[in-house]
């Protein structure tokens, strides 16, 4: 009966890991290439993690001003060059939990997070017809939400890197809720040739974690630029559901992804795109 109990609550929780922090928004590129005060740009792309199966890229437009992120513009381009999804992030209220909206144009989708005098909300819209749901959250340091993780990360990357554990919370708004999770150095390894380490990311909490998928990150320790992302996406498969991707931020554009229409990784490749 214990073991059944575990099961049942690790299918809630796996559901819950449908972060939005996913392959979405951990991504920057090389630091020789930040644009401190104006835009930096670049692309990751998507494949499935059972079959290796190309799905979509994400194209990335940062904005800095004196080092610092501004706003973060995502498009995510399908198979068939045509825009699926479209989130933009704003870091003017905390630098790790951005707010935000993310659009699906063809279900009407969409999440995010908002602040108004004070107050931090998380919403989410199943279908373009349907019903806002939002749950109100405090911010409780460290915490992140969506990209935002990527700049905690940075700030902990020393501590990571030499084998320390990182515990800190994470707000889901796709799933209204926040999470309590810890991230950890499992090995080094090499992208591209070049040296890299691996992080892993889980729930924080006993025994759930042996049930739930966690996400596996693999990171330059010089640049501290992501390399790729293996978990479950936030884009979603023909059925509505989002389902597990590897995410790889190459340096150039796989053959297969330029073949189905992806934009290149220049600043202002997707600005004629069709939403």
């Amino acid at each position: 009966m214990r073991r059944s109990l575990y099961l049942t609550s690790s299918a809630l929780l796996a559901a819950t890991m449908t972060w939005a922090m996913a392959a979405p928004a951990l991504a920057q590129p090389d630091a020789s290439k930040v644009n401190d005060n104006g835009l930096t740009c670049f692309n990751g792309y998507a494949y499935t993690r059972k079959g290796g199966d190309y799905r979509y890229t994400e194209h990335h437009e940062v904005r800095r001003s004196h080092g610092r992120i501004t706003t973060w513009n995502v498009t995510y381009i399908g198979m068939h060059g045509q825009v699926i999804a479209r989130k933009h992030m704003d870091f003017s209220a905390n630098p790790t939990v951005p707010t935000y909206r993310m659009v699906m144009p063809k279900s009407g989708y969409a999440e995010g997070i908002r602040h108004h005098n004070g107050r931090w909300t998380m919403f989410k819209r199943e279908t373009a017809d349907a019903k806002t749901q939002t749950k109100a959250f405090t911010i409780d340091e460290p915490m992140a939400a969506d990209s935002g993780f990527n700049p905690l990360v940075k700030q902990h990357f020393d501590d990571l890197n030499s084998g320390q554990t990182f515990t800190f919370k994470f707000v889901v708004a796709g799933r209204q809720s926040v999470l309590d999770l810890k991230a950890y150095k499992t090995g080094n390894t090499t992208f591209e040739g070049r040296p890299a380490v691996n992080f892993k990311v889980e729930l924080n909490m006993f025994l759930i974690g042996n049930f739930v998928p966690s996400l596996k990150l693999t990171y330059d320790p010089r640049t501290e630029r992501l390399l790729e992302y293996r978990g479950i996406g936030n884009m979603h498969n023909d059925q509505g559901k989002v389902y597990p991707v590897r995410v790889s931020y190459d340096r150039q554009m796989p053959a297969v992804a330029k073949a189905h229409g992806a934009p290149a990784a220049r600043c202002g490749s997707t600005a004629a795109s069709a939403s």
